[in-house]
């Protein structure tokens, strides 16, 4: 699927929340009319149950949110059934984006107590294909990139297609007490120069980091919905910034939402359309960093500061861009090299089903809605995936050896599936 193809609200702002862990009715109909105030169109829920969810997300939804299942549940615990979640949400209408799992490095998310990956990776991708399977949206959360990187190179040897072509991607972009554009802020620069989030990714623009992971592992960028961050109330984590009271709390909050208005990061990079939305941690509840809490009260400064953003809809690339002539292009290395007569040769049923158009030029390639590159870097350079993206096409590589590339289109002329 492309990025515009997954659903989204109407109206969409991209300003969302962590929804508090407390979901009676009561607090429904206090908290659900407050996101309406904020502009708010995302909402991670954190349920216990089916009945949770279920109460849950048609009250978010009728308010014209987007609910977003995130089920409490232990990796390693015995029962599990994630499509259960896609049917319950829908039978209500409502588009199934499902958190599957949530930081597998918590011991508190084991029941053992004691994390274990491998078996995280296989869990997720065995309830990940169901979800997809099912009609879902199965979203991965980790907070490494090598832990990323081993779950997709999991997906692809086990051509998973579906679940990459549903998937998404849940960051928790914490911020600690430092500036929103940090690490590119003038103190940290002074400290560090050419400091990026590579180096230091305690920031909202943390999330950044992942997305080229993606591009090198698959060959594109999936939406990606911040389930938490943001920054925690009195955080000083940070020596060299102050505390994040009340001002600061309401001042940075206000610069991150405000990008998806602007469409450029705190940093003035562009906006990436694949950010499709930020949920800070928490709305309400006991938690003392809840911007409405029970013990350290209401964040009044930052609520009145995400009120008074002014009203918008959240603009993408897709929408401002002039329409492209070219549905699909078959990109591939230079015609002299003899591995591209082979690649070719290989791709012929495929290009013969589908009927894409076929070059070898990446300026032609940019005139299409979606691009299919075969071949590794060597023979189709990497800079040419940043080219395409920039040009607003999405973007698919194909770079295993000849045989695995083969399968791979065999297997799409089988299923009658011109991608994914």
């Amino acid at each position: 699927m492309r990025l515009q193809d997954f659903p989204r609200p109407a109206n969409d702002t991209g300003l969302g929340i962590h929804f508090g862990q407390d979901l009676r009715q009561i607090s429904l109909g206090t908290y659900v009319p407050r996101m309406i105030e904020l502009k708010m169109k995302w909402c991670l829920v954190p349920h216990q149950d089916e009945l949770q969810l279920q109460r849950a997300a048609q009250a978010i939804w009728a308010a014209g949110i987007m609910p977003i299942s995130r089920w409490v549940c232990r990796i390693d615990q015995t029962i599990l059934d994630f499509v259960r979640l896609v049917n319950i949400l829908t039978d209500l209408g409502i588009p199934p984006y499902i958190q599957i799992f949530n930081e597998p490095g918590d011991n508190r998310e084991w029941n053992s107590g004691t994390p274990d990956f491998n078996r995280f990776v296989q869990r997720w991708v065995q309830h990940a294909g169901l979800v997809a399977s099912a009609g879902g949206y199965p979203g991965l959360q980790v907070l490494d990139v090598d832990e990323l990187r081993a779950v997709l190179r999991v997906l692809k040897s086990a051509n998973a297609s579906a679940v990459l072509d549903r998937m998404w991607f849940c960051p928790h972009p914490y911020g600690a007490n430092h500036p929103p554009d940090y690490p590119y802020d003038a103190r940290n620069q002074q400290d560090h120069p050419g400091a990026t989030v590579f180096d230091d990714n305690t920031t909202v623009l943390g999330f950044l980091e992942f997305a080229p992971a993606f591009q090198q592992e698959v060959g594109f960028i999936p939406p990606f919905i911040a389930g938490e961050g943001g920054w925690l109330y009195l955080n000083t984590e940070d020596a060299r910034y102050g505390a994040v009271d009340d001002k600061l709390h309401a001042q940075y909050h206000a610069a991150l939402f405000n990008s998806f208005r602007t469409g450029k990061l705190p940093h003035n990079d562009a906006l990436p359309d694949y950010l499709f939305a930020f949920c800070p941690w928490i709305f309400y509840g006991g938690e003392k960093e809840a911007w409405y809490s029970w013990t350290t009260g209401t964040r009044q400064p930052t609520i009145g500061a995400i009120k008074a953003l002014p009203t918008f809809t959240r603009k993408f690339t897709w929408e401002t861009a002039t329409p492209k002539p070219i549905a699909h292009y078959v990109l591939f290395g230079s015609p002299t090299v003899h591995a591209t007569l082979s690649q070719l040769i290989g791709a012929r049923k495929y290009i013969a089903q589908f009927g894409p158009v076929v070059g070898f030029t990446a300026s032609d390639a940019t005139n299409a809605h979606t691009v299919t590159i075969i071949g590794d870097t060597r023979a189709v350079s990497a800079s040419v995936d940043t080219q395409l993206q920039n040009a607003g096409c999405r973007v698919q590589r194909l770079d295993g050896d000849q045989y695995a590339v083969d399968a791979i289109l065999a297997d799409r002329v089988a299923r009658g599936a011109e991608f994914g």
